[in-house]
């Protein structure tokens, strides 16, 4: 297979992760924490970013995952999409200039936008129509609870989309390092 061949297979199954988590993020059976359920959509396209070399596929892959989370929601379609786009596009922008792409920083960087999603999804729907009133510490303490249980499940996310990369592009990189390593070997014969 060729080197676009693997790509498109690494972005089908990621696509297909994304419909899967989709449907489960939205199941009424998926075990609560405090009345929250986790955001594995804003999740998974944390940990795509993380793991994408190219920042704009990965940003793509995560407005995808917004639109998915919209219509699995049913809310303003590209309400989602656009925040998930700037968070990862943020979250792109930290690892690809400050930090490295490993799953402690999927942890802290999907907590924190389910967080920041949480805030701004609070504010467009309930505080701006007042329906809060005199419940805002018990919204704040449900972002934050929906936070970390997000974080908790993003090393799983992270661990999935990787070994699913490296089967598909698996052959390829070790390909070329094999490649690197005989000339590396020429070189100082």
């Amino acid at each position: 297979m060729t080197l676009r061949g693997r790509k498109m297979l690494k972005w089908a199954l990621w696509t297909v992760l994304l419909f899967l988590l989709g449907g489960i993020q939205s199941s009424p059976a998926f075990p609560e924490l405090f009345g929250m359920r986790p955001s594995l959509l804003l999740a998974a396209g944390i940990c795509g970013v993380l793991l994408e070399e190219k920042i704009e596929a990965a940003c793509g892959y995560a407005v995808l995952a917004g639109l998915v989370w919209d219509v699995v929601e049913g809310r303003l379609l590209g309400f989602y999409g656009l925040l998930m786009l700037l968070i990862c596009a943020g979250a792109g922008w930290l690892s690809e200039n400050y930090l490295r792409s490993g799953p402690l920083n999927s942890i802290w960087m999907s907590a924190a936008g389910s967080i920041c999603c949480g805030l701004v999804c609070a504010e467009f729907y309930l505080f701006i129509w007042g329906y809060a009133d005199g419940a805002v510490p018990v919204v704040i303490w449900g972002m934050i609870w929906r936070g970390i249980y997000t974080a908790l499940t993003a090393p799983l996310l992270y661990w999935l989309m990787k070994k699913m990369q490296l089967k598909s592009m698996g052959l390829v990189e070790s390909g070329l390092r094999l490649r690197a390593s005989r000339m590396r070997g020429d070189r100082k014969e």
